[in-house]
């Protein structure tokens, strides 16, 4: 292993643990291509790789986003029960299902789902109540309420959780989304719990940290029973990612939801290209 190929791996996880802990995706979009594409790994080896340093950049935000009360405990183990077996079943339909109509499905709805997270407002704004001091709130006006503190407006935000069903749908789609494309479940689980469960966006990313914690050190065991997993290239990484991802949820706290949003859209159209670009065999 060269010094040339340690910084760039180091690089790699500094950069993934940033926006992977950042908008609640993880990272792997963006390790998995450069291992590939720019260091010519093995696929099975980069996404080995790639879950390994998930589970540490999930790991760690979600016990800082739990500390500042952006993770809901309770929502992200009722999603999980929904997006694991989706990503089960995703991963039995993979040798079913064409990529490149998934590829080019998926690319639509994420355009979609971008271009609703850019061009409006928090969905959750209206479900939110704001307090300088919670203390004084009756216990009726926070019945089924969470909670948590917002740095960027310097006061508590209140909401509830909205629409469970349909939620518990979207998340069984989220799983089976990234076991069938190979993408991160945080892509689909941050939109599902801010647009359809009217969860605020910070909240949304803190809890999607803390189901792709669970989920992916499934994934990595997997991978590491059948060899996949090299301390070689792992290493770097993880040398990396810790401090972005301590970086990145520094700046989710305090930073605006607007920007959060649009940048989460951002994300999600260069995914659809990619998406894109898969189904026509051109990465």
């Amino acid at each position: 292993m060269t010094e040339l190929n340690i910084w760039l791996l180091s690089g790699t996880g500094l950069f993934a643990g940033l926006t992977g802990s950042m908008l609640g995706i993880g990272g792997g979009f963006f390790i998995v291509p450069i291992l590939t594409l720019v260091m010519h790994l093995p696929i099975k080896i980069a996404i080995g790789s790639s879950l390994v340093a998930i589970v540490a950049n999930a790991s760690l935000a979600a016990s800082r986003y739990t500390r500042t009360q952006l993770t809901n405990i309770k929502l992200g183990l009722l999603l999980c029960s929904t997006t694991v077996p989706g990503a089960i079943i995703g991963g039995l339909l993979g040798e079913i299902f064409s990529p490149a109509i998934l590829s080019t499905f998926f690319g639509l709805v994420l355009i979609y789902v971008a271009y609703t997270m850019m061009a409006s407002q928090d969905t959750s704004s209206q479900k939110q109540s704001y307090w300088d001091n919670p203390i004084t709130t009756t216990s009726a006006d926070t019945q089924d309420i969470a909670r948590y503190y917002d740095k960027a407006t310097a006061k508590f935000v209140g909401y509830r959780i909205n629409r469970i069903p349909q939620g518990l749908g979207g998340s069984f789609f989220a799983g089976l989304l990234s076991s069938l494309l190979g993408i991160g479940g945080g892509v689909v689980q941050v939109p599902v719990m801010n647009i359809i469960m009217t969860v605020p966006i910070k909240a949304a990313i803190g809890t999607s940290t803390f189901i792709m914690a669970i989920t992916t050190a499934v994934g990595a065991l997997v991978y590491y029973y059948h060899g996949y997993i090299h301390p070689f290239v792992v290493a770097p990484l993880l040398l990396g990612i810790l401090p972005g991802a301590l970086i990145g949820t520094t700046l989710t706290e305090r930073i605006g939801t607007t920007i959060l949003r649009r940048a989460f859209g951002v994300l999600l159209f260069i995914t659809a290209i990619l998406m894109f670009l898969k189904a026509a065999n051109l990465i």
